[in-house]
């Protein structure tokens, strides 16, 4: 009997760029084990490479919930980014409220984030 293969909900693509890993996520849905997986892959991968900077391009079509992104924010500085600049931009402008949110939870906790509606900004801070 062949196992069952787990396909995932969504595709990551990372890529180690000059001065910073880039991740690319892309998908239908989101939900908090949707995000602490792909965000823990980034953290993994930003651990292997020693990569100090890291910006997150998201482009889900669904938000996640308030409580979702609440308790994965909180959950983000125990993921292994360490002393990591993180630029996450969403290409959902009708998400930027809730991640904005979450960018005020994970500074709260240690966190050198910040939320971005484009990835020129936020390449300008993260190289800053």
């Amino acid at each position: 009997m062949q196992e069952p293969t787990l396909i995932k909900p969504y595709q990551l693509t990372v890529e180690n760029r000059a001065d910073y890993l880039y991740a690319y996520v892309e998908g239908q849905r989101d939900t908090y084990s949707i995000s602490r997986a792909y965000w823990q892959e980034v953290a993994d991968e930003a651990v292997r490479l020693n990569s100090t900077r890291v910006l997150i391009d998201e482009n889900i079509v669904e938000s996640s919930s308030i409580e979702d992104v609440f308790r994965l924010a909180s959950e983000i500085p125990q993921m292994g980014f360490g002393r990591a600049r993180i630029a996450f931009v969403d290409r959902y402008l009708d998400q930027n409220e809730v991640n904005q949110f979450g960018e005020i939870v994970a500074t709260n906790r240690g966190v050198n984030g910040r939320v971005f509606n484009d990835i020129p900004t936020a390449e300008q801070w993260l190289k800053s």
